[in-house]
Order: C-alpha cells, then sequence, then structure tokens
C-alpha cells in the first residue's frame, strides 16, 4: 500500500519535472509547504489504502441523523509519514518514498462526528425561512434534510447543504416566484417568417441561501437573478431565415393506421432548425418510434420484400415529403434510401425510406442561413416546406428515366385446402426497375451543378396459392403481374 502512495505522489511528480529541466548548477531554493493541502493528500491516501479503517460519518433518513462509528486500522502512520514527506519536498527528492504502515486511528474520530451530528440535529430542529425578494417560504424539516450531506474538512466532518437538491425538494414552491426565459421563434406568414423575440427569465439562486444553512442558520435570503433563454433574438435573426424556399406535398389515402404515424412524425419534425453548415438527421430527431410518443402498429416493408406490421409503419412518406422539399430546394443530399419495392404514391426514384437506426434521411444545410422546417397535414396529404435563404438558387429536375425494368416472377405454392383447379393470389408483386434522377442547381453566379440519383428497386414476387388438378396433363399458366 505504501508503495503506490509514494508513486501517486503528485507533490513529487511536479518537483521532478521542474529539477529535470536541464539545471547543472546546484541551487538552493526556499521551500514552503502548504500544510493543509498536504494533510489533505495524506488524509485521502490512508482512507484510500486503509484496512479496517472507518471513519466517522452521519446517515440521514428523513430529518432522523445517524451517527456512523469510526473504527481504527491498518494504514498510513501518521504524523511519520508527514515528517517523511516533508523531508522528501524540503530536499527535492523524487525518488520512491516509503511511508510507514500500522495500526492508525481514523482521520475522522468520534469526538468530530458527535460534533457534527450535534450541528445537523440543530438544523433539522426546526424550519428555515427563505426570503426571496418580498416572499418568505418556510422550509420544514423534510425538506431541508433531503439536501443535507456531510463531507470530510481535514479532521472535522462539514455539513453540506446541496442547493441543487434543495431546489430539487422546494420546485413547486419557487414557481410561482421564478419567470422561465422565452425562447426566440419564428411565426411563418405566407412565405414570409417573422422572428417572435425572446425574453429573459428569473431564477432564484439558492447558492447562498445553502451555504448559510450548511452553517447552521435558519434565517436565510436568495437573490433573484436574470436568465438568458439559449436561442434570443440575435440568434434567430442572425439565421437569415427570411422566407419560403421549397415545399413539397405528398399524398395518402384518409384514416389508415398508418396516417397517424405520419402526423405522428410531421408534428415532432414542426418547427426543427438547422443551423448553417449542420447536418440534420431525421432518425436522430424524431428518435425511435414508440407507442408512448404517439405512434401505432401499422404494415411496413419487411427484409423479405412481405409486408409486416411494426411501430411507426408509414413514416416513410414523411421522409419521402422531407426529401422532395430538400432536393428543390438545393440543399445538399447526405444520404437517403429507397424504398426496397417500388411504390406508385412516391415519385420514382425520388423518395426516402427510413427504419430506425439502420436506415436515415440525412442532408446538411450547405448555405450560410438557417433552414426552418414547418410540417402541415390532412387527413389525405403531408406538407413538408422549408424556410431560409438558399443563396439564390435554383432547381429543376429531370427524369425519372428507367434504365431496366424487372418483371414481375409468378412463385406458386400447393394448397390442398384450396378446390382443385383453382388459385389464390397471396401477394400481387412489384415490378423492379433501375432508374435514374437528375437535379440541376443553378446558382446566383449562373454557374450550374448536375446531379445524378441511381437507385434500383427489387422485383417482387407475385405469389399465388393453387391446388392442382391431379389428372391435369398441363400446368396453369402463369398469372399476368399485376403492376
Amino acid at each position: 500500500a505504501s508503495r503506490e502512495a509514494g508513486r501517486s505522489n503528485p507533490i513529487g511528480a511536479i518537483l521532478g519535472t521542474f529539477m529535470r529541466r536541464g539545471h547543472t548548477k546546484n541551487i538552493s531554493l526556499p521551500v514552503s509547504i502548504d500544510n493543509a493541502m498536504l494533510a489533505g493528500v495524506l488524509d485521502g491516501w490512508q482512507r484510500s489504502i486503509g484496512d479496517g479503517l472507518v471513519d466517522g460519518s452521519l446517515i440521514f433518513k428523513g430529518t432522523e441523523v445517524i451517527e456512523v462509528t469510526p473504527k481504527s486500522g491498518t494504514s498510513i502512520v501518521r504524523p511519520e509519514a508527514d515528517d517523511a514527506m516533508r523531508e522528501a519536498i524540503i530536499n527535492g527528492d523524487t525518488r520512491l518514498v516509503r511511508l510507514p504502515v500500522g495500526e492508525t486511528e481514523p482521520v475522522i474520530n468520534e469526538a468530530a462526528t458527535r460534533r457534527a451530528a450535534r450541528k445537523a440535529r440543530a438544523l433539522l430542529a426546526s424550519p428555515v425561512t427563505l426570503t426571496i425578494r418580498d416572499s418568505t417560504l418556510k422550509l420544514d424539516p423534510s425538506s431541508v434534510a433531503s439536501a443535507l450531506t456531510v463531507r470530510p474538512s481535514g479532521r472535522e466532518l462539514q455539513l453540506v447543504v446541496d442547493p441543487q437538491a434543495l431546489r430539487t425538494s422546494i420546485a413547486q414552491s419557487l414557481v410561482p416566484l421564478e419567470t422561465p426565459p422565452k425562447e426566440a421563434t419564428f411565426a411563418v406568414e405566407g412565405s414570409k417568417v417573422k422572428v417572435i423575440p425572446s425574453a429573459t427569465g428569473t431564477v432564484v439562486d439558492l447558492v447562498p441561501a445553502a451555504k448559510a444553512m450548511s452553517g447552521g442558520s435558519h434565517n436565510v435570503d436568495a437573490p433573484v437573478g436574470e436568465v438568458a433563454p439559449a436561442h434570443d433574438t440575435a440568434w434567430a435573426e442572425g439565421l437569415h431565415i427570411n422566407g419560403l424556399v421549397s415545399t413539397y406535398t405528398t399524398n395518402h389515402p384518409c384514416c389508415m393506421a398508418r396516417v397517424t404515424n405520419i402526423h405522428t412524425g410531421a408534428a415532432a419534425l414542426n418547427g426543427a432548425i438547422v443551423e448553417p453548415g449542420a447536418t440534420f438527421s431525421l432518425n436522430n430527431h424524431l428518435g425511435q418510434r414508440t407507442l408512448d410518443k404517439g405512434y401505432v402498429v401499422a404494415p411496413a416493408i419487411a427484409a423479405d420484400l412481405s409486408y409486416e406490421d411494426a411501430v411507426g409503419g408509414g413514416v416513410s412518406q414523411l421522409s419521402t415529403t422531407l426529401f422532395n422539399a430538400v432536393f428543390f430546394g438545393g440543399y445538399q443530399d447526405v444520404t437517403h434510401t429507397v424504398h426496397s419495392l417500388y411504390l406508385s404514391r412516391y415519385p420514382l426514384g425520388r423518395e426516402a425510406t427510413l427504419n430506425y437506426p439502420s436506415i436515415d434521411n440525412r442532408f446538411k444545410n450547405d448555405t450560410k442561413n438557417g433552414v426552418l422546417i414547418i410540417t402541415s397535414f390532412s387527413s389525405t396529404s403531408i406538407t413538408v416546406s422549408l424556410y431560409g435563404d438558399n443563396e439564390g438558387r435554383t432547381v429543376r429536375a429531370e427524369g425519372p428515366n428507367i434504365i431496366e425494368t424487372i418483371p414481375v416472377v409468378v412463385e406458386y405454392t400447393e394448397d390442398p385446402t384450396l378446390p382443385i383447379g383453382t388459385e389464390k393470389e397471396l401477394f400481387a408483386g412489384h415490378t423492379g426497375y433501375v432508374v435514374e434522377n437528375f437535379r440541376i442547381i443553378k446558382y446566383a453566379d449562373g454557374t450550374e451543378k448536375r446531379q445524378r440519383f441511381r437507385e434500383r428497386y427489387q422485383m417482387g414476387k407475385q405469389k399465388v396459392a393453387r391446388n392442382l388438378d391431379p389428372a391435369a396433363t398441363t400446368t396453369t399458366a402463369p398469372l399476368v403481374p399485376l403492376l
């Protein structure tokens, strides 16, 4: 144990660094030792390497103060260890310092424990009067006790009222005495955007009161200070979110379970801000789609291209709508993934599925101005609009150009429960495609950038159950694929 204490000696490490800096002459330097710091270091070592050594302490159960009885044990022997350290420091000795180890008394003895217990019981014997401007709160002993702890200070136990724990304990009483700050926000009026100014709030500073209570005072004051909003008016105005950049709408049938998920995701997305140079992740913003967030079970495309129920099924339509707003806003696409199967409600090759956390839709705001995302929806549509200033970019689209068509293949399964000679379609199937789209961005200086988006949709087999007539000599003709 003493060997480890010597290795972790911060005083020796500092002296060693100083004395190895190229000095070739022996120079006598005056040495002064901070006695409190040295005692604190040795107290810490004594506690950390002690065997059976227990310092006195206090435990609080409600307003009851329980004394922890100190116990002697084996550890660094004082004051011999103090003398050894002083000698090493004065002599500039950075070698291993061997400290004596033996039967040792605890740093916090029984008398110190009792003194601290008396102070704690006195503090908890009656309410504390907390004055905040013209208001007075009576803090019952249980509220004070919930924030009360002790910590060693030299060879004594010091009472400590934690201001944050005290705030938690009396939070409801502080509500009418504080004003939360108001963040700057944006109001959309047609194609224009207006900044709604921020406002400074007020907060009760409990640090001075907690310190006074730690000293045993039953009459304490708490000043009221100002607290600034995290996003003030200057921040909002500096984003230069001036007007509508792009908007896109997709449609869907009314009243299906997936529509609930589209609306839930859209409400969470509404009002999102993407600062200049930042990358926006739809998955990170929405988080995992769960029932407690308001999402419901709805169909989604599974890995085997079949449909399965999943919480949040349908949010890919929100993702697709956002992707197209970004596409026509001229912002940088970072990553997106089309659905495994082509779905006719989306533009061919210009859509984005979503799955948490594996498949994301991310874009970068590659302008010097902010982007405000606003969503709106009805029972049959979802709209995503981007507001900001895209620095004069205009966008046009070309495509889709179908490079390859992959016809549907029919997959039969035998089903003896069907009438002989009949068939039943289980899955209509999807034609596969290889498709390309182009985005042409024209910048304010007249230059253009042509971007190619090449996507591949898998072919989904048409699945048919049948029960062949054993007497038949020919097989049933394949069904015409349903596109």
